[in-house]
């Protein structure tokens, strides 16, 4: 779905050289600024120019670009009183809309295209810094109605329980958590969504109006990339979990008069969101939401236009770069052999040394290019030696070549080595080098213990879709069982122990005949929830992060839930 923005192109084209010449001065008055705190004269002068910008704009029917401006020049006021913590936040804040507005006049500009809504996360951000209240995303839309529930959605299987109710809360709280820490958001995404929809299904839709539904939709859409996440929509995940627990404590009194505004929202985003199969469909239909004129992927297309190069840019670098370590050790090991290298052969190897050090450069990794380029020292005394190289001299530079691979792995997991790369002892380069390897090692036992869970999940999901048929979740017991080895393996004795209770339970509930199907389901559901919870444990253990134990309380309690003592 494409956005042709309602700015008026030949306007603009008239006066664009213009724009972005003042808002050009206007961040340069403002970097002056910086280095000179006491010169004020330099902030004014931005201020001015950004009023003068946000005018300009609004006369030509440009309403994202000349909010933005306002709010620039806003907090080019605010950032002059301001202090301490507040002020870097102001300065990171306008560093960031500086770089946006340009780039967002571009894209409507040359592409025709730019939905105002591109604007908000950095308007938000501004006003953030500045202690202002945030525009909801569907500030250029205009406050949508809200959409009565007209159609049915389904009814509790089963009564619910409070502390079933405060299991999934706890759930969706530790997802909600590691977001706002930004780690690992698909798979909180999808920890917030399981827990949102099994709220859902264990409460009156009617009573509530559908409220828990239109939840479980849109945190639906935002696990399977039907939404993006930004700052507005973690406040509405946040918002989702304050009431949460509010509905935990009081009921359906909770919801009396709270979660207009919060409603609002959620329609909103729902009606947002690109369609994916899925519960969403059926909550957006049972409000009779249609689909807006611009879906949030086309907005993440556009705002990667914006952006400009990305993650998968620097991975690009990184893989190419990897490419030329492997070239350059497969020199050093052909001369290791012969104790000499040709001419030309000293001449590649100097030329991949120096482009990997230019590259590291690029990626800011600016001690280990230095490590690098001492090598490069080393190989134009091999070229006035030309024979009778020791082989320590080949083992020093394939230290350094493998410590600089160690670094780029390091890069990958975001280590905070490798911005210092340059500044250890010799032996700490060979602890790093020790480490990296040691990290490759547990990632593949980790990763293949995840996998193990992806098929017993698997398994469980056909299990329930065949009307319990034992034959599908025959093997889930040795499945977890391995998991639970290799847990054990790395020392981690407390998911092992509950793996162990999964084990168990599987086993006994392929061979029980002495519950009802509808008993069964939610059994199962339940299990279901604690190897989520595992997975989600192992997928912190995958990033080298702390997990958070907390989660490891969610898989105990439904286990209990199950009856099964770990």
């Amino acid at each position: 779905m494409t956005h042709h923005p309602n700015v008026n192109l030949n306007s603009l084209a008239l006066i664009r050289e213009e724009l972005e010449a003042t808002i050009q001065r206007a961040a340069g008055e403002f970097e002056v600024f910086l280095l000179d705190g006491a010169n004020t004269e330099a902030l004014e002068n931005c201020r001015t120019d950004m009023a003068q910008i946000g005018g300009t704009l609004r006369m030509i029917q440009f309403p994202g670009a000349a909010l933005l401006a306002d709010e620039i020049s806003a907090a080019a006021t605010d950032i002059a009183s301001a202090g301490g913590a507040s002020a870097e936040a102001l300065a990171g804040a306008l560093s960031h809309a500086f770089f946006a507005l340009p780039r967002y006049i571009e894209l409507v500009a040359t592409r025709q295209t730019g939905h105002p809504m591109l604007v908000i996360p950095y308007v938000n951000e501004l006003r953030v810094a500045r202690r202002q209240p945030l525009i909801p995303e569907y500030h250029f839309s205009g406050e949508p109605p809200l959409q009565p529930l007209t159609d049915t959605l389904p009814a509790p299987a089963v009564a619910s329980r409070p502390q079933e109710l405060a299991r999934l809360q706890q759930m969706f709280q530790v997802g909600l958590l590691a977001i706002l820490k930004q780690q690992n958001e698909a798979l909180n995404l999808r920890l917030i969504a399981r827990a949102c929809q099994r709220f859902a299904a264990l409460t009156e839709p009617q009573a509530s109006n559908g409220f828990w539904w239109l939840a479980a939709a849109v945190t639906e859409r935002l696990a399977n990339g039907g939404l993006t996440l930004n700052l507005n929509r973690r406040r509405t995940l946040g918002a989702i979990e304050r009431l949460m627990a509010r509905y935990v404590r009081q009921g359906e009194q909770a919801l009396s008069g709270n979660d207009t505004t919060l409603r609002m929202e959620l329609q909103f985003l729902l009606a947002l969101s690109t369609p994916r199969p899925g519960l969403a469909e059926q909550v957006a239909a049972a409000f009779g939401l249609s689909p807006g004129p611009v879906d949030d992927r086309e907005l993440a297309r556009q705002r990667e236009l914006m952006r400009g190069p990305g993650t998968a840019a620097i991975d690009s670098i990184v893989k190419a770069v990897k490419e030329e370590l492997r070239q350059a050790k497969e020199i050093l090991e052909v001369g290791s052999l012969h104790q000499s290298l040709p001419a030309e052969e000293l001449a590649s190897l100097r030329d991949i040394l120096e482009r990997v050090a230019d590259t590291l450069q690029v990626l800011n990794l600016n001690a280990a290019s230095d490590i690098l380029r001492n090598q490069l020292g080393r190989i134009e005394q091999w070229t006035a030696q030309s024979s009778d190289f020791s082989t320590e001299q080949f083992l020093a530079v394939a230290d350094a070549l493998l410590f600089i691979e160690s670094s780029l792995l390091g890069l990958y997991r975001q280590s905070p080595d490798a911005e210092n790369l340059g500044q250890v002892s010799e032996n700490m380069r060979r602890l790093v080098i020790a480490e990296s390897q040691l990290a490759e090692a547990m990632r593949i036992v980790i990763e293949e213990s995840q996998a193990g869970l992806t098929l017993a999940k698997r398994a469980v999901t056909t299990y329930l879709e065949s009307g319990f048929d034992p034959i599908h979740i025959g093997n889930v017991g040795t499945t977890l069982d391995t998991v639970r080895g290799a847990m054990q393996m790395l020392g981690q004795e407390r998911p092992a122990g509950l793996l162990r209770g999964c084990v168990g339970f599987v086993e006994s509930c392929s061979r029980s005949r002495d519950y009802t199907d509808q008993q069964r389901q939610q059994l199962v559901e339940t299990l279901a929830d604690a190897l989520i919870s595992l997975e989600y444990y192992l997928s912190e253990l995958a990033a080298q992060r702390t997990p958070d134990e907390r989660i490891l309380n969610v898989a105990e309690e439904s286990l209990g839930a199950l009856g099964v003592r770990t």
